[in-house]
Parts: structure tokens; sequence; C-alpha cells
């Protein structure tokens, strides 16, 4: 162990005269010194004279002589950095610091110091960060350069006033962990009592997770469960205790909800096999015709009820014998001028009905969705790419039935006859949801109405792109708006021209910049990467589980954290999205 370079040469009189205001104890055998241990003017003598000496003596204490003027040289250089104060100093070896707060370092640097007045340093010494991390709400990573743990969930932000409302916008490059953070902040939710609704899981993301908690899982498509657009759902299945309880004006609003949730999802069925808007008096029509549907057959109606819905061929049906209560509904004085009216529609009903949609439209409901269950996920995932249309016509109508199953739940509290609940509804791959005409204006209607219904909402995506590839510039603007309304971000890594577009809708410092775009840069392979690689264990970005949370609208900094799990959530599998890959290991 050699002196420091510039302290390599100080002599034994230097070393008085530095320390000739010091008041030594020349009795004693050893003294500190600027916090080392040193001997004596009296034991250096001593060890001066036996240095002289021959032998092994002599050797042995000229060996221990050179380490002494070391000691003294060390100290000589940290009273002059402290500029007089001797200050004691954690003891040093070859394995790292002695002493309380010590242990096994790479390296034994000496660790800096500062000296400031109080107003300079209180709270900022020696780092000063940017923001705070909270720990309220579920736990999602700990803070990326102190290591405190961060807490965050879009329902617990809004209970406890953090956020203005529960939307929750997730970004970043497919990869990097953004699904595997949603399923954490799921669990939280959990946890914590509420309902988390996967509306529509493209890949799947969240069927693993939805089985652990054993929550209910529903297959949507061809060849799996069969979903009734004319069904009441929940929201339907309420009225007979609302009306038991003899709460009929309930009852009648609930009635007046379902028919309108009817209305809207053949608007939409209409207008996706379409690929045009439904014009007002088609609309009107189709509401004609259920009210006609329901009408009792003495009446002259159909006879059906909420216990038994009709079909969509039933509708079909209906339009087709043109009967003469719905010529007013479609501005038709005669049964040829209403037919010519409802041609285009009848055709659009058609082509449902006997289409690709029919196979799954066209029947009565074979799972409802139970919102007793901790999680429900909808599983799309079977849908082949080159059904579009098929997929999202099967996402809305399972969030119109999601969206009335927890209106069921809200109407039921008011009405005294359940306990208050709290939803959080996650939609994921947004892009896919948002590819046919009419979805931006449902999810639109979705972050606007989320506070009235207590539900929160997660949007996942990988690009802002997604959001601004519309042809129509309404569109692109009510898009963007879903991060505006947004009042929570996070950001995992993305590239520099993502982070710049980001910066139209958000701010950003240009260390935050720097951060994220770094977060998304893999580096090439090294000798002792294709070692690992060799040996069967698969590489982790560095960025992985990287993200930035920001919230409110001003340049206050965000909270850099990153996400790790813990050995219940690694063993269990439910972040394994690589299943494909299951043959090699991810290094931890």
């Amino acid at each position: 162990m050699s002196a420091p370079i510039g302290a390599r040469h100080r002599s034994t009189s230097e070393f008085d005269d530095i320390t000739s205001d010091i008041d030594l104890d020349t009795t004693a055998a050893r003294v500190r010194v600027a916090g080392v241990k040193i001997r004596t003017a009296v034991g250096m003598a001593e060890l001066t004279d036996a240095a002289e000496l021959g032998g092994r003596a002599g050797k042995k204490a000229r060996r221990e002589l050179g380490r002494e003027k070391r000691r003294r040289a060390i100290a000589i250089d940290r009273l002059i950095e402290s500029e007089g104060w001797d200050k004691p100093m954690p003891g040093k070896s070859m394995r790292g610091f002695l002493g309380a707060g010590g242990g096994r370092m790479a390296t034994t640097a000496r660790l800096p110091e500062w000296r400031a007045t109080t107003t300079q340093t209180a709270g900022l010494s020696p780092y000063c960060l940017g923001a705070a991390a909270p720990m309220l709400g579920t736990p999602i990573g700990s803070h990326l350069f102190t290591g405190e743990d961060v807490g965050f969930d879009p329902l617990s932000w809004m209970n406890a006033g953090l956020i203005t409302a529960p939307i929750l916008f997730v970004l970043a490059l497919n990869g990097f962990g953004k699904s595997s953070l949603v399923r954490r902040i799921a669990i939280g939710t959990m946890a914590q009592g509420h309902t988390v609704l996967f509306m529509g899981d493209v890949k799947p993301d969240y069927v693993g997770l939805t089985n652990a908690v054993e929550g209910q899982v529903i297959d949507a498509g061809p060849g799996a469960a069969k979903i009734n657009p004319l069904a009441v759902g929940a929201l339907g299945s309420i009225i007979p205790r609302l009306i038991d309880a003899d709460r009929r004006d309930l009852a009648e609003y609930v009635a007046d909800q379902v028919h309108a949730r009817q209305v809207q999802a053949v608007t939409a069925l209409v207008q996706l096999g379409r690929g045009s808007s439904v014009a007002d008096f088609e609309e009107t029509l189709i509401s004609a015709i259920l009210y006609h549907l329901y009408k009792p057959i003495e009446e002259g109606g159909q006879g059906f009820t909420f216990s038994n819905p009709p079909l969509l061929r039933h509708m079909d049906a209906a339009l087709d014998d043109s009967p003469e209560a719905l010529w007013g509904a479609a501005g038709a004085d005669d049964i040829a001028q209403f037919r010519d009216i409802t041609r285009k529609l009848r055709q659009a009903l058609r082509a449902i009905v006997d289409g690709p949609l029919g196979e799954v439209f066209n029947h009565q409901s074979t799972v409802p969705i139970d919102v007793d269950a901790p999680a429900v996920c909808v599983d799309v995932s079977k849908i082949p790419d080159g059904h579009s249309k098929l997929k999202a016509a099967i996402l809305l109508t399972c969030w119109s039935d999601g969206f009335g199953a927890v209106e069921a739940a809200h109407t039921l509290a008011d009405a005294g006859l359940s306990n208050k609940r709290q939803f959080l509804v996650i939609m994921d791959e947004l892009w896919q949801v948002l590819a046919e005409p009419g979805m931006v204006d449902k999810v639109n209607s979705l972050t606007r109405l989320n506070r009235q219904i207590g539900t929160g909402l997660v949007l996942i995506t990988h690009t802002i792109k997604d959001l601004a590839s519309f042809e129509s510039q309404a569109d692109v603007n009510k898009a963007l708006g879903f991060i505006e309304r947004a009042r929570a971000k996070i950001i995992g890594p993305v590239g520099p021209d993502e982070i710049e577009r980001l910066g139209g809708v958000m701010s950003f410092t240009n260390t935050e910049k720097r951060l994220i775009t770094s977060w998304s840069t893999t580096p090439p392979p090294t000798a002792a990467t294709i070692k690992q690689i060799t040996t069967g264990h698969r590489q982790r970005p560095p960025g992985t589980g990287c993200f930035m949370l920001k919230s409110g609208e001003d340049d206050r900094p965000g909270i850099p954290f990153r996400l790790s799990f813990t050995p219940t959530e690694a063993g269990s599998g439910v972040h394994d999205t690589n299943q494909r890959f299951g043959l090699t290991k991810e290094r931890q």
C-alpha cells in the first residue's frame, strides 16, 4: 500500500510543522490525527532507533517505519483538506471500509465531503432530488437514484386527491415491461378490494394473472363464447331486485339505460360492418325496432323480455316485415317509401347476421360477466389478425357489457342493496382498439365519464403516432386528448423522435429526455454476454422495467423508478410474455 499522490515525500519535520498547533498527548504511545492513528514523537524516535539495528528486528522496524510515514502523509493530506479540522474517518482494509456503516467494496476511494452553511445544505446535501417518491397505493418499484419505494395506482391517487381523474396513460416500446407494470398495478388494485376488468386482452397478457387470482376468463371469438349485443347483462338483471325493494324509480331508470345500451351496441356493429357512420334516422329506427320487439304480443309486438332478449336476426326480420308501426320512425308514408328508406340498414343488418360477425353476435350470450370476481379478462387473442372488424366489434360489445356491469353495481349500492365498489378498466394495445371507425369516439366517451361511474382507466400503447394516424383530423384531436385528460402518465423507454412528439402534449426536462431515451438503447453483445447466451441465459436490455411517472401539467420533474418482481411474482410466471422463447432463461 503506497502513500497518496502528492504526499509520498512528506518529511517528519514537515509533519511537525503542520501539527504544531494541535495539542498532542506526548505521553501516549499513539494519537489520532485527522482520523488516522499515528505514533507520538517519543514513539517515532524509538522506532527510528530500532530501524538502524541489524537482523530481523531491524528489518521489521524498517517496514513499520515505512508504514508509519505513509500514515503520517495521509494525516497531513486530511488536515490540509479539512482546513485544520480533525474529523474521524472510517478505517480501510483490502476489502472495504471498517466499522459502522462500512462493508465490502470493489473500490475503497474516500467518500466526498462538503462543508457549507445550513441554508445551503439543509435538506439538499449531498444530493438534490427533483421529485419525491410517495409510498401511496400499489408499490410499483424503487426510485432509480435513491432506492426509495414508489407507490402508485390511479384509484388510490384519485381517492387521496393527488390527481383529478383516475386515468393513467402508459407508453413505451415493446419488450420493456409495460404489461408487467400494468399487471403490478392490477394486483395492487385487487388487493385493495377493487375489481379489475381487462376488457379485450389481444395477446393475451392478462389471462395468467386472472387465473392466478381465481378471476373470470371469457374466451371471445369464433368457436368460443357467444355474445348477444341485445342481452341486458348485469345491468338488466338487477331490475327484479330493484322492484322487490320497492325502488321502481331506479328500475325504470335502469330499463331506459339498458335500452340505450342496446341501441348503442347495434349502432356500433352497423357502423363497423358498413365502414361509415350511421344516419340519425337509422339510429331512431333501431330504437323503434327494439321497442317493437319488447312490446307484448297482444299489443302488436313480439313479446321479448329482459329475461328472454331478442337476437340480431329478430331485428333483421322485424325490419324486413316492414310493420306499419315503424313507418313513422323512418319518416315514410307507405311501405314502398319505408323499404326504400331502410334498404341500406336492412343490408347492414343482413350482413352482420349472415357474415363473420353473426357467428359471434347472432346467438344468446353464453358467459355473462361476473363483476363479483376479483378480475374479469375477455380474451380476444384467438381472433385472427385479419379479422380486425370482428375484434373491434367484440371489444365494443364487451366494453358495453362491462361498463353495464359496473353501473349495475353502483345502482345497487345507491339503492342500499350492496356495498360501494370501485373498478379499474385496462385497455392494452390501444392501437388495435382504435384501428376501426367509431372506436375513437367510444374511448373518448369513456375518458370523460369515468369519474362519474367510479372507474379508473388505464390506456396502453407503444407510440403517440398511434393516436395521430387517422384520416380525420377530428379523430386525431380526440385521440391526442386521451393523453391530455390522463392525469398521470408513465413513460418507459422510447426513442429520441418519440420523446420529442410527447413533448408536444406534456413537459419534460432535458435531463429526463436523455434519461428516458438512454433506457431504449441496447448495447451490442460482448464476449461476456455471448458466454452467458451460450450457457442458456437470456440477456435483459438495460432499460427493462425503467419508467418515468409524470403527474400534473406544470414543469415539475417526474419520478424515475425501476420495477422489480417479488419472488412470488417471478415464480408464478404471470409476467412471462415470452413464453414462445421458453427454452431460454432470462438473466436476473
